[in-house]
């Protein structure tokens, strides 16, 4: 702009002057608005959107991004002998996990220890929504805002259901498959389709005609186990207002199937064997659950993954561990996990 501005006038601009200061000025607005073009551009088409401008382009796919969810179990309260009057253990009592960074948990019901007995399981749900309130059976141990008489607590049963905020590439995943499996009213995408909409509900595989001519039972999962009755009924509501005349759809929870993993590895120097050991869990876990329902195990996947830990260099598998194929009806679960460091 300024060699433009110097040949035209056939003079030259002092850096100081009014010409030189404005010529900086209007270069830089049109420079920040070209940026603001090309991220305009980038918001129109699903495969570069993010945020909520991903979100207006998945309302137009009849899709929605799916929120958070609580993980939901229970907590066992108990005292080592029976009193003679009731303990009260209010609703919303916090409890958490014995961790450097604990996972607070709180009850979604009120209970009491009555007298003469010595324990009471209330309901619970972690204090904040995510897959890391998906914690194993146990593992709640610490008493935060306990009764004072109150004298251990823990969790009985996993607590499940936890969901983190879908991602925009999770998003992006299912609006490109409204692209690819063209939901018509009649095929299997279309009732896929409609589990996916359902907070709660990761997974989805529908079957036709396995309880005769007419019918479709729909198979789902959350991402990490069984899909909680709130999730089923409020899906089977959307079926049964969505699906083709004189059909007949059901939902149930896709049947678990455990798989249990035998594998040695090799840790590289630095890491621990108990490092290396719940490292390993946790890449087999996240890859079981990656699986989709009626879908397959394969080795060399699970073995992608174990490297991808980038804490062992090598691993060598039981024999008996072979690649397995599921029914339509099944997903994968982790079973025992024997993993051997050396």
């Amino acid at each position: 702009m300024k060699n433009k501005y110097c040949q035209e006038s056939e003079t030259e601009i002092d850096e100081k002057s009014d010409v030189a200061i404005r010529l900086k000025v209007l270069a830089g607005e049109i420079y920040n608005a070209q940026v603001n073009f090309e991220w305009l551009k980038n918001q129109m088409f699903a495969d570069t959107a993010s945020g909520e401008y991903l979100d207006y382009i998945a309302k137009q796919r009849g899709l929605k991004r799916k929120k958070a969810l609580k993980a939901q179990g229970e907590i066992l309260f108990s005292i080592s002998q029976a009193v003679d009057h009731n303990i009260i253990i209010p609703i919303g009592t916090v409890v958490a996990t014995d961790d450097s960074s604990p996972i607070r948990f709180c009850t979604t019901e009120e209970g009491e220890i009555s007298a003469g007995n010595t324990l009471v399981s209330l309901y619970a749900e972690a204090v904040n929504p995510g897959k890391s309130g998906n914690v194993k059976k146990n593992r709640v141990t610490v008493g935060v805002s306990v009764p004072t008489e109150i004298e251990t607590v823990r969790n009985p049963v996993d607590f499940s259901g936890g969901e983190d905020e879908e991602t925009d590439n999770e998003l992006r995943e299912r609006i490109r498959s409204t692209y690819i499996n063209q939901p018509n009213g009649t095929n299997k995408a279309y009732y896929e389709s409609l589990a996916l909409t359902v907070e709660g509900i990761a997974k989805a595989s529908a079957v036709a005609r396995e309880r005769g001519a007419g019918t479709v039972n729909l198979y789902v999962c959350s991402s990490n186990g069984n899909a909680d009755s709130s999730a089923i009924e409020r899906l089977q509501a959307i079926v049964n207002k969505e699906r083709e005349l004189n059909v007949d759809v059901k939902v149930y929870n896709a049947v678990a199937v455990s798989y249990n993993i035998t594998v040695t590895v090799t840790a590289k120097n630095g890491y621990s064997e108990s490092e290396v050991e719940e490292v390993c869990k946790t890449a087999f876990e996240k890859y079981i659950n990656s699986i989709p329902i009626g879908g397959k195990f394969y080795l060399s996947e699970l073995g992608k993954a174990l490297l991808e830990t980038e804490c062992i260099e090598n691993y060598e598998y039981d024999t008996g561990m072979q690649n397995k194929t599921l029914a339509a009806s099944q997903r994968f679960k982790a079973g025992t996990e024997d993993i051997r460091v050396v």
